[in-house]
């Protein structure tokens, strides 16, 4: 009786012991970061200065804020997005010929948007260096303005063409046509990046982030001129893909 009792006991321990190894509560625990907040602002426009003669041209700034759950981060940012030519005009044609003259038209953009953004981001750590790859809603709205004007030449005696200032003093920002647009933007972007642990606390990330964005024509800004006729068709709805903006996150854990 003495031995079953004995035996008994035994296979009550032995059983509790491999059932404590099937089921360990530890490891089903989702480990979140010891400082789960995240904020960091865009250093991209600092950086455009030094390798950009327009470092007003293609440009996103953005505050960002993140919250860590585990092997995922849910983001929200606020993003303005602008691509001013510095220069007299983006690109110009010729509108009239003779042999003593030639003219050109002169076209000119400006580009602003605000936007919010809110998504999510998975997480894939190796070792001090970790990659993320993450997808964003972007609600906004964008400003955009063109003009055009046009430049003279004329043909001296030695046949070299030289610029007229007979129309006015200044004869190439004599705007002929000029138009701004509001629209409403929606779209969705992807960001592929690599996170670098500069320290527990700080975090230098690069990033693309391909966006695809529908502007939503709102309505004009008056008073228009466009006398030429060039921007017929500049209040309807359109789609935009740009391939991938270049982000230098610099990055505080809190």
């Amino acid at each position: 009786m003495k031995s079953k009792l004995v035996s008994f006991l035994l296979l009550n321990m032995f059983s509790l012991h491999i059932l404590s190894q099937d089921n360990p509560v530890d490891s089903t625990l989702i480990q979140y970061e010891s400082e789960r907040n995240y904020f960091g602002v865009n250093l991209s426009p600092l950086m455009a200065g030094f390798f950009n003669e327009n470092i007003y041209s293609n440009i996103k700034s953005n505050l960002i804020y993140k919250r860590n759950f585990g092997n995922f981060n849910l983001r929200a940012s606020l993003n303005y997005l602008n691509d001013l030519n510095t220069k007299d005009y983006n690109f110009r044609v010729p509108v009239s010929s003779s042999d003593s003259s030639i003219s050109f038209r002169n076209f000119y953009s400006d580009y602003n948007q605000y936007d919010i953004r809110f998504g999510f981001e998975k997480i894939r750590n190796l070792s001090s260096v970790r990659f993320h790859f993450g997808i964003d809603a972007i609600i906004g709205f964008s400003k955009q303005k063109y003009n055009y004007s046009d430049e003279y030449f004329f043909k001296d005696s030695l046949g070299n063409y030289l610029l007229s200032t007979n129309f006015s003093s200044s004869s190439l920002f004599d705007v002929y046509g000029e138009i701004s647009s509001n629209y409403t933007v929606a779209g969705m972007d992807i960001s592929f990046g690599m996170d670098l642990f500069l320290s527990q606390s700080l975090l230098l990330i690069f990033q693309i982030t391909p966006q695809f964005s529908y502007f939503i024509f709102n309505s004009y800004d008056l008073p228009n001129s466009d006398p030429m006729k060039e921007y017929n068709n500049y209040d309807k709805n359109y789609s935009d893909f740009k391939l991938g903006y270049f982000d230098l996150m610099m990055i505080y854990k809190f």
